[in-house]
């Protein structure tokens, strides 16, 4: 027997040839080197080594992850990692390609001929053990639970088992008609099949004696002509669980779409946040350098208004991923929903009544009241879309649902279950045009409507402040009956506080100093500096935090605050925050991006900034974020960090 071939990918030669060396010495062949995962696919399938050592970072388009998903797939040869990088994103990545080993570098002889041998065992015991499971899946396609002898179409004899699997004794069933044992819409195609006299495989229905039925796949061989023996495999529960299979795959394409979507929806949301800070705020300091009554300045604001609009559009495809959750905290459902009404009622379309039953006082939710009314708000602007002029009645329902009662419904997420024995519902029902069977699983996808072509983000946006608080949404429809929105919430046993009103308090920022403005964008970058410099700082600037870290180096007894934004090459907000509280413990940092506060900091932090911007922002909330990070120091913990 041969060694073992092993293909090294590895795109430094220094590193491809000492693991060579280390390979041969241990009595392995090597089967070939690369630097690129394209070439590694393209040697596994010609040579099909025994195994592969796959670098993480590779020269070219593809990564050592994405290369050894596809050799595992198309070569089923097994794949082991030799990574510098232990990060926990490259891990899950590696998880998902199967790999048989992680070793990370540097390395020994020891370590790395144990897990070498430890791989090459394990997919030799994998083999062993598909090719057994082949085996059997061919024998147990070949063995039949009932066996029939027919001629001229009535049954000759039987086993028990055959008798047993349609509820008969077995000496009722000689002389019975195979017929009459067939379900009537399979009768002519079995028939003939027996009548041709040529070995064959169907599946059809049988007919047990109490009138359920049973699918079996039937082997029918004829013996001579006019007689056959048939062996009968009840397939049932097969069928069943493929059923149960397909719809399961379904609802996996249904959360990948969503996954899939909700990526696009995150990534758009941050960048276009971006871009529109920059037209904002490049707009608000156009507007402040000209005197009023200047025509140009009724231009700027209109773009202002029209730019503040689009940035609203980032905000609501945040919150349709659930990224958006806002302060929860126990509110009373019917009161929440009442405070809405009176908004509602004016601004429906005329001739359109609402009907609100908000009687069940008491019933406490952990949620955002604001967010709470945009639910309200959004379902029942969707209730008037879908109204014609005779059907302008809207009811709004605040009750308590039971378990039993949410699982017989058609619900979103499709993977959320009710827990709890009862829940809290805001029903919104309408009489309007309906939902088409093919539409329910579209209905809250962005943009998409029944009636014409989609134009918001409204049912989107329900569907994503609801995830946001646990619960989901159902939905009872039909074409031309009208629809039934209930949106459901866990019920909180907590007391609804109440909230003293706040005295504002605004405090004169000492001005002038030097700011450390960290910024990817240039033309964001350059529209901030012109805001801190409006404020009487000077500015120095970083592209990264890699760049920050040296400027303020050498700065370190000048710089007063820093602004710095999250997503960035090399190295991001936080970890430019904890670098820079190495440096000087305490300095007042601003920490901005284009995603949602919660979102932003999730997770576990070293250190945490005193205030965080979301953008796109203005310069009034600019000016009191520094003013803030300036009055307060170093925060213990995220309750503190401020949001302006």
């Amino acid at each position: 027997m041969s060694n073992p071939s092993i293909l090294i990918v590895e795109d430094e030669a220094i590193v491809s040839a000492d693991i060579a060396n280390k390979l041969r010495k241990l009595g392995y062949e090597v089967a070939g080197t690369t630097g690129t995962g394209e070439e590694a696919i393209e040697i596994a399938r010609r040579q099909r080594p025994s195994l592969v050592l796959m670098d993480i970072r590779l020269a070219g388009a593809m990564d050592g992850i994405a290369a050894a998903d596809v050799i595992r797939q198309e070569c089923q040869v097994p794949v082991i990692f030799l990574t510098a990088h232990s990060d926990k994103a490259t891990i899950q990545r590696a998880k998902l390609a199967e790999a048989f080993g992680y070793i990370l570098k540097p390395f020994d002889d020891r370590e790395l001929h144990t897990q070498i041998e430890m791989a090459l065992y394990r997919h030799a015991t994998e083999q062993r053990l598909r090719e057994s499971q082949a085996r059997l899946a061919t024998f147990a396609a070949a063995t039949f639970e009932g066996i029939i002898e027919i001629e001229a179409g009535r049954i000759v004899d039987c086993n028990e088992q055959f008798a047993r699997i349609l509820g008969y004794m077995w000496a009722d069933m000689r002389g019975m008609e195979i017929a009459t044992l067939i379900a009537p819409e399979d009768i002519d195609r079995v028939t003939a099949n027996i009548q041709r006299e040529v070995e064959s495989v169907t599946e059809h229905d049988m007919l047990r004696k109490d009138g359920t039925r049973v699918v079996v796949e039937a082997h029918c061989r004829p013996l001579y002509p006019g007689r056959c023996i048939i062996a009968i495999r009840d397939i049932t529960d097969y069928k069943r669980s493929e059923a149960q299979k397909a719809k399961l795959e379904a609802q996996n394409q249904q959360l990948q779409k969503a996954e899939s979507l909700g990526r696009m929806a995150g990534a758009i949301a941050h960048h276009f946040n971006n871009q529109l800070h920059a037209v904002m705020g490049n707009l608000e300091m156009a507007m402040d350098g000209l005197p009023l009554g200047v025509n140009p300045i009724e231009n700027l604001a209109s773009a202002m208004q029209a730019a503040r609009k689009a940035a609203e559009v980032g905000d609501l495809m945040l919150t349709y991923l659930g990224q958006k959750p806002g302060k929860h905290e126990p509110i009373d459902l019917s009161e929440a929903c009442r405070q809405i009404l009176p908004l509602l009622r004016n601004t429906a379309p005329k001739g359109t009544l609402l009907n609100a039953d908000f009687s069940s006082i008491g019933l406490v939710i952990r949620a955002n009241a604001g967010q709470i009314m945009q639910v309200l708000n959004n379902l029942v602007a969707n209730a008037w879309e879908s109204a014609d002029e005779n059907r302008g009645c809207i009811d709004l329902t605040v009750k308590t649902v039971s378990q039993a009662t949410i699982l017989a419904l058609k619900r979103f997420p499709i993977d959320w279950q009710p827990r709890d024995p009862v829940y809290a519902c805001l029903e919104v029902a309408d009489a309007g045009c309906g939902i088409a069977e093919k539409d329910f699983e579209k209905i809250f996808d962005p943009f998409f409507s029944t009636k014409f072509t989609g134009r918001g983000l409204g049912l989107s946006v329900v569907l994503g402040i609801v995830r946001a608080h646990h619960g989901a949404v159902a939905v009872e429809s039909e074409p031309g009956r009208g629809s039934i929105f209930r949106v459901i919430f866990p019920v909180s046993v907590e007391e609804v506080p109440r909230h003293p009103d706040k005295v504002a308090q605004t405090a004169e920022m000492e001005e002038g100093g030097t700011a450390l403005l960290v910024e990817a964008e240039d033309h964001v970058r350059s529209m901030i500096k012109t805001m801190l410099k409006r404020m009487g700082f000077t500015v120095l600037e970083a592209r990264d935090g890699i760049e920050a870290v040296e400027v303020f180096r050498q700065h370190l007894d000048e710089i007063r605050c820093v602004v710095c934004d999250l997503t960035m090459p090399r190295m991001d907000g936080w970890e430019t925050l904890a670098a820079l509280r190495g440096l000087s413990p305490g300095i007042p940092f601003v920490l901005t991006s284009g995603y949602d506060k919660e979102h932003v900091i999730a997770g576990d932090h070293t250190e945490w900034p005193q205030a965080f911007l979301k953008k796109p922002y203005q310069f009034k909330e600019l000016s009191d974020s520094i003013r803030q990070s300036l009055q307060n120091k170093r925060r213990e913990n995220t309750d503190e960090v401020n949001d302006v």
